[in-house]
């Protein structure tokens, strides 16, 4: 297979020195000043940006002169030139290696993103197989199926009348959707509160607190010994709290940690 590459040259800027003298026939402000850019191609489509050369050429007698044989006047005006108007670079020149830059992240986060994907269905997969699994996330889905605005459980309407009250900015209140069931001395509750990213994360875990007194307030804490809470944002799981752990760093929690609560033998 034939593979053309190498290096190629295109003129990046043109301009008269003025106030000088050509060395070799004497002739006032004649001399033009040559800037080049070098680059590598493949295939002649440009890739990487490579050094540039700066040359001079008379107009009258057409000497050419290297950068090394500049006299000082046409060094002195050489340098005002370019730091007035200087020789920059085209952006083509360097576009292969921006397109190879992104096809390689492409292809990295597809793979990444591959390896992620099996990872989680492995896990999901698991997980699924666990009844418990299946009743958590119908729960949740139970903030979807149901407008915002409402609750249809009598414990949902008692925190919500609570934490409308505590709860003084960052959020609307009325936004918030409830859940709550019980088995036992244990109490499941979860909120979908879209508008969360309003707060910053750090100082999220304040409403697993406001929660918290909102039981002891409504005297549910005296029924239910066990409280195990989940906090939905717009897309995904923030906040989780149980009596033994909790997710509470406000951006990702596992929603798995709430699993003991479907537990028969933990009543």
């Amino acid at each position: 297979m034939l593979f053309l590459f190498g290096v190629r040259t295109s003129v990046l800027k043109e301009d008269y020195l003025k106030n000088t003298t050509c060395p070799h026939c004497k002739s006032k402000d004649s001399i033009k000043l040559i800037v080049k850019g070098n680059y590598f191609h493949f295939f002649w489509i440009p890739i990487l940006p490579l050094n540039k050369t700066i040359t001079a050429e008379c107009d009258h007698c057409r000497r050419h002169f290297k950068k090394k044989e500049f006299t000082e006047d046409m060094e002195h005006s050489k340098n005002v030139l370019l730091r007035v108007s200087p020789a920059k670079r085209p952006l083509w020149q360097g576009c292969g290696c921006l397109v190879l830059t992104v096809l390689f992240t492409i292809v990295m986060s597809l793979s990444l993103y591959g390896v992620y994907t099996r990872s989680k269905d492995t896990k999901e997969k698991t997980i699924i197989q666990d009844p418990n699994y299946n009743m958590l996330i119908s729960d949740f889905k139970t903030l979807n199926d149901k407008t915002l605005v409402t609750e249809n459980d009598s414990i949902s309407g008692l925190l919500r009348n609570c934490i409308n009250n505590e709860i003084v900015s960052g959020i609307t209140t009325k936004n918030i959707a409830y859940f709550s069931k019980s088995k036992g001395e244990k109490l499941l509750i979860l909120l979908k509160i879209k508008d969360i990213k309003n707060i910053t994360p750090k100082y999220r875990k304040d409403i697993l607190d406001v929660i918290e007194d909102c039981l002891k307030q409504t005297q549910l804490n005296t029924t239910f010994k066990k409280h195990y809470i989940g906090i939905e944002g717009r897309w995904n799981t923030v906040l989780v709290r149980t009596p033994t752990e909790e997710n509470v760093t406000g951006r990702f929690a596992d929603k798995k940690l709430l699993l003991p609560f479907y537990n028969e033998q933990d009543q």
